[in-house]
């Protein structure tokens, strides 16, 4: 696995294995699979990143 830990959890100097890998630009936003736009992150902080979004559960961003 390239990004063992969570990449922002490290960021602030926490250890936590990655649980999840996030696609930065979503693929319904025309994002894609390429390394550049995923990023690897634990449940909580892929879940608070969704949730700040409002695209979880069926919701969806104002405007989308």
């Amino acid at each position: 696995m390239e990004h063992p830990f969570c990449e922002l959890c490290f960021q602030r100097g926490v250890i936590v294995p990655t649980e999840e890998v996030h696609h930065k630009k979503p693929l319904s936003e025309g994002g894609t699979h390429d390394r550049n736009n995923l990023i690897a992150l634990c449940k909580s902080c892929h879940s608070r990143i969704h949730a700040e979004r409002g695209d979880r559960w069926g919701k969806h961003p104002e405007g989308a």
